[in-house]
Parts: C-alpha cells; sequence; structure tokens
C-alpha cells in the first residue's frame, strides 16, 4: 500500500528557507561524497503532491514538468502546468485517497511547509523525514505552522552523516 510521506531540509531553528527565500545555506552544508537519500527518495515516489509555490520554486528551476504526476494544491487556474501536472483546489481527504488509488508506490509531499502542516493536522502523512541542517537562520519561512491540536510521532530511523554534521532524521506516527 502506498505511504504518504515528506523528506525536507530544516535549519537548527526550524527554518526551510530564509526570510529572502534564498537556500545558499542549504546548498553551502552539503558535502560532495554524503549520500543524502535523493536517489531512493525519488525511486519510491510514484506521484508528488505540493503548494503553488513550491511548484512555482520548482518551474524557476527548470525541476518541475518531470514523467511523474503531479499535484499542486492552488486556486490559480492559470499556473502553467506540465503534462502530467494536475490543479488541485479540493480536500485534502478526498486527494489522499485519489492518489493512492492511482499510485502502488509513494506519494511525496514536497512542501511547502504549510502544506506538510495540514497533512500532518489531518493525520494524512505516514511517514516525515528531515535532515535537519547544522546552521542557524534567526528568521524565514518556518517548517510548520499551527496545529489544532497535539500529535504524537514515534522516532523510526536516525543517522547522522559526518561529514557535514547533518543529521537524518524519520518519524512515524
Amino acid at each position: 500500500m502506498s505511504k504518504i510521506f515528506t523528506s525536507i531540509a530544516v535549519s537548527l531553528d526550524g527554518y526551510i528557507a530564509s526570510k529572502s527565500g534564498d537556500l545558499a545555506w542549504l546548498n553551502n552544508s552539503m558535502v560532495e561524497g554524503e549520500d543524502y537519500g535523493f536517489d531512493e527518495t525519488m525511486k519510491r515516489t510514484g506521484i508528488f503532491v505540493m503548494g503553488a509555490n513550491t511548484y512555482k520554486e520548482m518551474l524557476k528551476s527548470g525541476m518541475a514538468g518531470g514523467k511523474e504526476r503531479t499535484y499542486v494544491l492552488t486556486k490559480e487556474k492559470e499556473l502553467k502546468k506540465g503534462k502530467q501536472t494536475q490543479l488541485y483546489d479540493g480536500d485534502l481527504k478526498t486527494l489522499a485517497e485519489m492518489v493512492k488509488a492511482e499510485t502502488d508506490r509513494d506519494i511525496y509531499i514536497w512542501g511547502g511547509g504549510s502544506v506538510i502542516t495540514q497533512f500532518i493536522d489531518l493525520d494524512l502523512l505516514d511517514e516525515l523525514n528531515m535532515a535537519v541542517i547544522p546552521v542557524l537562520l534567526g528568521d524565514g519561512v518556518r517548517l510548520f505552522g499551527k496545529l489544532s491540536n497535539l500529535k504524537k510521532l514515534t522516532l523510526t530511523e536516525s543517522r547522522k552523516l559526518e561529514k557535514s554534521g547533518i543529521v537524518l532524521l524519520k518519524y512515524e506516527p
């Protein structure tokens, strides 16, 4: 059965982007030769779900419009989209049921923080993978927004990358 999961990098103080949106802090933290799990993540993913802002950033970088089906959560009906891109403006529980029925692979919630928070709040996220980057940004875009109630997670895996000091954490509800 398909899992709904996310993998996201976060600064030590809980931000996923600097105040200006710059991600240099993230790229500068990675060390050549370390395995951050990107290949494994892509192999297991059958469908991507992301917010409009994340999608727009991916369009700018040329990373959007790949071969995997992508659902973009947006109210913008005129948003540029590729062949495999669907715009979605509905109930997230309905979307979760729909995408699970469409693939036998996993569904990757690829940000942003608001989308991830909504999936957690609705108990739709089966797995939360975080790469904690040893950087303090002091301000920026927070990973988690407000939740309607406490969410208890279980740490199922952790790994420290020796060269960069990045810690990879895997949680499940």
